[in-house]
């Protein structure tokens, strides 16, 4: 969601951004026209097979198999310069990681045509996780993390609690930002 809201500043860095996910095509569809996400490539890879197993980026012991979070920049030429695994579904990517890398590699900026989904979204995945549920979900992610790093008596365990924190407050700024451009 983060970096998908700041579809300009990557673009500019020379970068595209495509959501790959377990999820059927039409609920992928029906994720983009919630969010007014036009400019991510959102790609259905249900059981992994397109994508994610080759990028070592599919749980099959979870919940039936899942993507585990992670970003991979891959440069022009097909090399891959950054990588990034989360540890569990919760588990993202700082976003000034990905700036910085995006930034040495001195791309020319691009502008991608809009993605637009192939399939009809049918009304019931229409309010599935909607936008107005996005702030509440993430505060309640954040203060969950500030309530358990508060009870963690060992320094690694905070951190975590910590990184989750901050993962949930840049979400929400993104969500800010997002929801300004809309109106």
């Amino acid at each position: 969601m983060r970096l998908a809201t700041n579809n300009d500043r990557l673009h500019g860095l020379g970068a595209e951004v495509a959501a790959v996910s377990v999820n059927e095509v039409e609920r992928q569809a029906g994720m983009a026209q919630r969010w007014g996400l036009t400019h991510t490539m959102m790609i259905s890879d249900p059981g992994g097979e397109r994508f994610l197993k080759d990028l070592d980026l599919y749980d099959p012991e979870e919940r039936g198999g899942i993507a585990l979070p992670g970003m991979v920049i891959i440069d022009p030429d097909g090399t891959e310069v950054y990588r990034y695994q989360g540890r569990d579904f919760a588990d993202r990517t700082n976003d000034d990681d990905i700036y910085s890398v995006l930034a040495d590699r001195d791309l020319a900026p691009v502008i991608p045509e809009p993605w637009v989904a192939d399939v009809e979204v049918s009304e019931e995945l229409r309010g599935f996780f909607r936008p107005a549920d996005f702030g509440a979900y993430f505060r309640g992610n954040k203060f969950g993390a500030i309530a358990i790093g508060g009870r963690l008596a060992d320094k690694e365990s905070r951190a975590i609690a910590r990184e989750h924190r901050k993962m949930a407050e840049a979400s929400l700024e993104a969500w800010d930002a997002h929801r300004t451009n809309l109106a």
